[in-house]
């Protein structure tokens, strides 16, 4: 009979290993990354989760349970259930900044989880050496009843993040328009990437663990699934380290007053955003304006609506581009030195915001104006 031997350098091992290894940097990255430290450690711990749940698929192409076969139902790496409410809880400390409430209820499922596979691990006949017994015990009660309880609870998990993420980030976009110059800065576009991450790695769940529940496919016939499972998930990370990097302004109710602003004050503001230029300040916000006008935030929101019908953001944004505009027909000034002295923040934010409202790039514009 041949002795089985770790084959570690299977080109299936090796080629999911790649995968999950920088998508395990990228957890471990935002795990102790300062900025938005509870949204970082949700989406770090979330990754690090996901990329160790692939860790069967890993060990089996490698022969590690030809060699030790009690290693079936080893809790580290069933945990897949947390992945999700994970996600959710790292978009609200992102957005909202609160405490988790009912959210913390979504945690449930993982737990109840992992302390099954830890019982799976050590229970069945005579300890965790007795793999024959944790076998007869996968095929009389985990496949039958286990597994597609699982799959069903992991689906349901997996479409209430996609709905919260995307209900979440509108309603963030909404808020920055109103209350930030910068909104563009701030938009967390990773978590749209999040969502259309999660509907391919959603497709290739339900796909797999279907599949899993009606055939029950090998590790092989599986793999092509995983390793676009992984890419997606190591994608993700990177998008995400590399994009969460400045404290994100909170999204909280309004509990000031709701009487109407004064008729004045409209004109007040304008003329200090003008004669004060205040718009070229960065990092302007509505915060700001209210409390050098001695006022609240409400009512300024209000007075210039109502004056103008434009959000506050794209009021500021439009005095930068007309501020821009003069300042392109200096042909010494780079289009970045523009950019920056009309109080954007980047050279690329500057382009899509001057295009939106001119219909022009700054170069177009600085061309077209030539004689």
């Amino acid at each position: 009979m041949e002795t089985p031997v770790l084959t570690l350098l299977n080109w299936r091992t090796v080629m999911m290993v790649m995968v999950a290894a920088p998508t395990i940097l990228c957890g471990l990255t935002l795990l102790f990354r300062r900025t938005e430290v509870r949204a970082s450690r949700a989406l770090g711990l979330g990754l690090i989760i996901a990329a160790f749940s692939m860790g069967p698929q890993i060990i089996g192409f490698a022969g590690a349970y030809n060699l030790w076969p009690w290693l079936t139902f080893f809790p580290l790496f069933y945990t897949d259930l947390l992945i999700g409410p994970l996600l959710i809880v790292h978009a609200h400390a992102l957005i909202r900044g609160e405490a988790l409430g009912w959210r913390g209820w979504l945690f449930v499922p993982g737990g109840v989880q992992g302390l099954y596979y830890i019982a799976a691990f050590l229970l069945p006949g005579d300890g965790i050496f007795d793999h024959l017994a944790k076998w007869d015990y996968s095929r009389t009660y985990h496949s039958p009843y286990i597994i597609p309880l699982e799959s069903l609870i992991g689906i349901t998990l997996l479409l209430f993040a996609i709905v919260y993420l995307w209900h979440e980030r509108r309603a963030y976009l909404r808020f920055l328009e109103e209350t930030t110059s910068a909104a563009r800065d701030y938009d967390p576009i990773w978590l749209r990437n999040v969502g259309l991450a999660l509907l391919v790695a959603g497709a290739l769940y339900v796909g797999i663990e279907l599949w899993d529940v009606i055939a029950q496919p090998s590790y092989s016939a599986v793999f092509p699934f995983q390793v676009c499972l992984l890419a997606v998930l190591c994608w993700l990370g990177l998008d995400a380290a590399w994009r969460l990097t400045m404290p994100f302004p909170k999204l909280r109710p309004s509990t000031e007053e709701t009487a109407p602003a004064p008729d004045d004050l409209a004109d007040r503001i304008m003329h200090q955003l003008n004669d004060g230029r205040w718009y070229l300040e960065p990092r302007l916000s509505i915060r700001d304006v209210a409390v050098r006008m001695g006022t609240n935030e409400s009512y300024v929101s209000r007075a210039l609506n109502r004056q103008t019908g434009q959000s506050f953001n794209r009021i500021i944004n439009g005095l930068r581009v007309d501020y821009a505009k003069r300042q392109l027909l200096n042909a010494s000034d780079s289009v970045l030195t523009v950019a920056m002295d009309s109080g954007f923040n980047s050279k690329a934010t500057f382009n899509r915001v001057f295009r939106e409202l001119s219909g022009q790039t700054p170069t177009q514009f600085r061309t077209s104006q030539k004689p």
